[in-house]
């Protein structure tokens, strides 16, 4: 069993990936040549050429990244990672031009679509542009190339330059506080180790603030900018556009979900009866309810009941969980340098390449069989070829939440001890409880801060404070004491500064969805569909995707559902606590 990442599915060695390098940076100057004597009599050489461009380029890229990715301290390979990028960045003022051509010549390329019906779809997304082209493509160029940037001065902010002070361990010892420690303080039965410990850790957040209220304020003013150039009034509007949504996607989520906040106050009311405490603090929100504090599940364990729990897919799909650790597609296990949050690489070479922090517990367990769902996905949408095989980052979540849910079940209907249940039950209502309401708090935060931002206005980070206390008092009401630290919670919120604007709104809806999708799969005969489903890539839009599984996206019953789900869960956490 392999639990380090082989990446010689890229590049046997660094002298195999500088050999590629050069073919490529010729091919990109033959490229630039033939677009500069572009007509429609050679579109399709050139649109092939494209292609093979961008599968290439990926190449370079993704082989130096997936060593930093392990190991941020690797000179050798992060000087190799800035030559891909100024490689992609080349690449990517070519493929502006090819965009222009295709839209400047719209009719003569939906000709050719009609004569060339694979490339529909992939012509058709830039079509779609049309309405909303760049009109400065360098002022465009610069915003990306800024957001690269904005993005690696908070990498290293947050995992290089964060420090944090000393607390008391479990045996009175003074010790240096880690991120790894602070969950383990968290689940301590004595208040004052989870109050000191929440309080040191927060501190930390609460002396850069500031720095990342000015990062937070760049990130949504090159967003808005970028909004701006392609046409759009607003980042939402641009973003639910690139996602092929209706823009009342995120006002519609958030109306069910504060429709349905009672749920998860009732949780909260019951963690504070069932833990005999007056009030319920931030820092006792992670104590188990039950005397076990946490299963132990060891990586064989966790394999074995992933396969076990996904057996409902099939026999093909149980056949690439073996596979992923035959070909070292997983790097399971913490490293020193190596990158601290869980992920999964959607990309098309090499192999799907996951990263995890297994920890011999449930709750890595369920990492690794979320990220699992990542990986089997792309392997089945690598068989679109390149151009389809990049599905969205929404349906990315539905897919790997489904494996989460059926995982849940499967956990809990094994004869477990009453002890255990409860700490798993516990478990799945917290982990559903931070995908349908919290992940949700958190949109309804940054859709506020944005609309704010929209309207010319510099945010400090005391304004930014203020927004999130009000949200986060709507949410809680009076079930959580609202202590000083509150306020600072955004701070620690990974998602808002490394990924898109509106993209947390995604764990949301894809939880329900994956709620609705894994009770078909146990009711219904829906499991040639769902292959069919993991298999599409970029083939469909989001909506026409669904449809496939017989799911209308823009019916909200099943967010209700999801919602009643977690009340059901709940209900029978309150009868095995009594």
């Amino acid at each position: 069993m392999q639990t380090n990442w082989n990446l010689i599915h890229i590049f046997q060695n660094k002298e195999e990936w500088i050999e590629e390098k050069e073919v490529l940076k010729k091919k990109i100057k033959t490229h630039e040549i033939h677009l500069e004597k572009l007509t429609m009599d050679t579109f399709k050489e050139v649109l092939e050429e494209k292609i093979q461009i961008d599968e290439q380029i990926e190449k370079i890229y993704c082989y130096p990244k997936r060593f930093l990715d392990i190991n941020n301290q690797d000179k050798e390979h992060q000087n190799m990672f800035n030559e891909a990028l100024q490689i992609y960045e080349q690449i990517v003022k070519l493929s502006q031009f090819f965009e222009k051509f295709i839209l400047e010549n719209a009719k003569d390329v939906q000709t050719f679509m009609a004569e060339n019906p694979y490339y529909n779809r992939y012509l058709s997304l830039y079509l779609r542009k049309r309405e909303f082209q760049v009109e400065n493509e360098e002022l465009f160029a610069f915003l990306q190339h800024e957001q690269i940037t904005f993005q690696e001065l908070y990498r290293s902010l947050s995992e290089n330059d964060l420090s944090f002070g000393y607390v008391t361990d479990e045996e009175g010892k003074e010790v240096l506080l880690t991120r790894k420690l602070y969950q383990d303080l968290l689940l301590s039965q004595k208040e004052e180790i989870r109050k000191n410990a929440y309080t040191v850790y927060n501190e930390a957040y609460q002396k850069i603030q500031n720095t990342l209220a000015i990062l937070l304020n760049k990130k949504y003013e090159i967003e808005f900018k970028q909004a701006q150039a392609q046409k759009f009034s607003s980042i939402l509007s641009q973003k639910m556009f690139l996602d092929e949504l209706p823009e009342n996607t995120i006002e519609n989520l958030i109306k069910v979900t504060n429709k349905n906040l009672e749920i998860y106050q009732r949780f909260s009311e019951l963690r504070k009866q069932v833990l005999g405490l007056s009030e319920l603090h931030m820092y006792d929100a992670s104590l188990p309810l039950g005397t076990v504090s946490k299963m132990k599940i060891n990586l064989e364990e966790a394999i074995r009941y992933a396969k076990e729990a996904l057996n409902i897919l099939g026999d093909d799909y149980v056949k690439r969980i073996d596979e992923a650790f035959q070909e070292g597609w997983i790097d399971v296990y913490p490293k020193e340098n190596k990158r601290k949050m869980t992920f999964s690489c959607i990309s098309y070479c090499g192999v799907p390449y996951a990263s995890i922090n297994y920890h011999d517990n449930l709750i890595t367990a369920r990492n690794l069989v979320h990220e699992l769902g990542h990986s089997i996905h792309t392997s089945y949408a690598k068989e679109q070829g390149y151009p389809y095989f990049e599905y969205s980052l929404f349906i990315a979540e539905v897919v790997a939440k489904v494996n989460e849910i059926l995982f849940n079940e499967y956990i809990l209907a094994q004869n477990l001890p009453k002890e255990e249940k409860i700490y798993l039950l516990t478990n799945i209502v917290s982990a559903l409880g931070n995908s349908l309401f919290n992940q949700m708090l958190f949109t309804e935060f940054e859709d506020s801060v944005i609309k704010e931002k929209e309207k010319n206005q510099t945010l400090t980070a005391d304004a930014i404070n203020q927004i999130y206390l009000q949200i986060f008092t709507k949410y809680n009401q009076e079930s959580v004491i609202l202590d000083e630290m509150v306020k600072f919670s955004w701070t620690k919120i990974p998602h808002l500064f490394m990924n898109r604007s509106y993209y947390l709104y995604q764990y949301t809806i894809g939880t329900a969805l994956a709620i609705e999708i894994a009770h078909k799969l146990k009711n219904e005969n829906l499991q040639q569909k769902y292959i069919k489903f993991l298999k599409i890539g970029n083939t469909k839009s989001i909506i026409e995707s669904l449809k496939m599984l017989d799911i209308d996206l823009t019916n909200k019953e099943y967010i209700e559902s999801a919602y009643q789900y977690l009340n059901s869960q709940i209900e029978k956490l309150t009868r095995i606590l009594k």
